[in-house]
């Protein structure tokens, strides 16, 4: 895959040079031919050696969340090391100017292809993950399975499980079969040759010296997980104490961060709800013209503390849905199950033709946008959930209720109807613990593509 990124960096900016050597128009206002062939040169030789450095070729192993912080990072390298020159050296501005200007384009150019070049190998199912054994075949490593196979992009595919426990062996956990004890993983076992990779879920009873479990894994890479806690890798780094690996974490403050967000959510939701007043008109028509009722359905869900909100959304159901569910889950009790789990039916009859198109879309929660500019919700949050629902939210709730409840969140992006009640409480407590712009900007970039496949919810 780190092959593929390179090789796709380089066809690009091959095209690319030569499409700007062909334009009759040069790059910078005064600029003579040489100092525009040297402009472009620079620019275009700066951006694959910056995004080597910050090992962006690899970083399909990593979040989506850490690529885009290490893509912004090194386009901030990139305008640091043209811009200085630009401003202090008058003599040199325009050959500055000139590479600024291309190594911009090129970078612009290169990461569009390169989340291009990613979701076209997802979207095919080509076979390009590495395979991994994973140490652990308890909640935690059944848990780590489960993620590495919903989420694709994170560039692993599980093949086997390893744990001392007998009573799981020869059994599967998350679809992946339990081969035996640990020890069967020698250099000589099929799997080390099958595998590329471990990773280390949970550790053997009675081991204490894990360094020397690590390095007697037959393999390379070792990915050696610190529990199913709340700390990303955009808040931590790792620190060398002389031979002891640590985890050093930044705890972010968030309250001026809540106030930029809030800024944003007023701006964003006033112009959405004036650039979406004809379509939104529309869809009003279209959900009376189908089926008696409201055009409006109002719900309360909790804000957090003993507050709660009336959430507006496009109405999507039968007006007698509740006694419809009711009914539903009395008589059926594998749907009775299914909703206890996920809260949500995979097909349920209560909704409306219309609904059902709504729902795929996500036009359904565009009033939405009504309930952010009054601030009862913002842009990017976890779950406003329902009142009843909050003995199950359980202590997260302490957690959870510290900041507005979303329009889209972590878990909208990270399976939706596929994760269950659980899940969405665990994922929604992992962002609030790590909310930051940069994540919220990675979370509105996925949004877009999960609408666009009409994964509604």
């Amino acid at each position: 895959m780190s092959f593929l990124l390179a090789l796709s960096d380089g066809v690009i900016l091959t095209l690319l040079g030569w499409m700007l050597t062909q334009m009759a128009v040069p790059l910078a206002a005064g600029t003579n031919a040489d100092t525009a062939q040297q402009a472009l040169l620079a620019g275009l030789m700066l951006v694959p050696l910056v995004k080597s450095v910050f090992g962006i070729y690899t970083a399909t192993r990593f979040d989506a969340a850490e690529r885009m912080r290490r893509t912004f990072q090194a386009a901030m390298l990139s305008l640091a090391v043209l811009i200085v020159p630009f401003i202090v050296l008058e003599g040199f501005r325009s050959f500055f100017a000139g590479a600024l200007a291309v190594a911009v384009l090129a970078f612009v150019v290169t990461v569009a292809v390169d989340l291009l070049l990613i979701q076209c190998l997802l979207a095919f199912n080509l076979h390009w993950r590495t395979p991994v054994v994973i140490v652990g075949a308890g909640p935690q490593g059944a848990a780590i399975a489960e993620k590495l196979q919903r989420l694709p992009w994170l560039g692993m595919n599980p093949v086997a499980f390893f744990d001392d426990d007998e009573s799981r062996w020869n059994t599967r956990v998350a679809g992946v079969p339990v081969v035996g004890p640990v020890s069967l993983l020698t250099r000589t076992s099929p799997y080390a040759h099958q595998a590329h990779a471990a990773v280390v879920a949970e550790t053997p009873d009675g081991t204490r010296d894990l360094p020397g479990l690590l390095r007697g894994l037959p393999f390379r890479q070792v990915y050696c997980m610190l529990g199913q806690g709340n700390v990303t890798a955009m808040d931590a780094n790792f620190h060398d104490m002389y031979g002891s690996p640590a985890l050093r974490l930044s705890l972010r403050q968030p309250t001026a961060y809540l106030r930029i967000r809030r800024v944003m959510d007023v701006l964003v939701s006033g112009m959405l709800l004036l650039l979406l007043a004809p379509l939104m008109a529309g869809i009003a028509i279209a959900i009376r013209l189908d089926s008696p009722g409201p055009v409006m359905f109002r719900q309360k869900r909790w804000a957090g503390g003993a507050k709660t909100f009336d959430v507006l959304k496009f109405r999507t159901m039968h007006i007698d849905a509740e006694a419809q569910l009711k009914r539903l889950l009395d008589a059926d009790p594998v749907l009775r199950e299914e909703y206890a789990t996920y809260h949500k039916l995979s097909y349920d009859p209560r909704i409306t033709p219309i609904g059902r198109f709504l729902r795929k879309t996500s036009l359904d929660e565009l009033p939405q946008l009504w309930n952010i500019l009054m601030g009862d919700m913002s842009l990017i949050g976890p779950r406003a959930y329902m009142p009843r629902e909050l003995p199950e939210v359980g202590a997260a709730a302490a957690v959870i209720g510290t900041v507005r409840p979303g329009l889209t969140g972590y878990w909208q992006v990270s399976g939706r109807h596929r994760t269950s009640f659980q899940e969405r409480v665990a994922m929604d407590v992992f962002y609030v613990r790590n909310c930051g712009l940069l994540f919220d900007f990675t979370i509105l970039f996925k949004t877009v593509f999960v609408v666009l496949k009409g994964e509604g919810s």
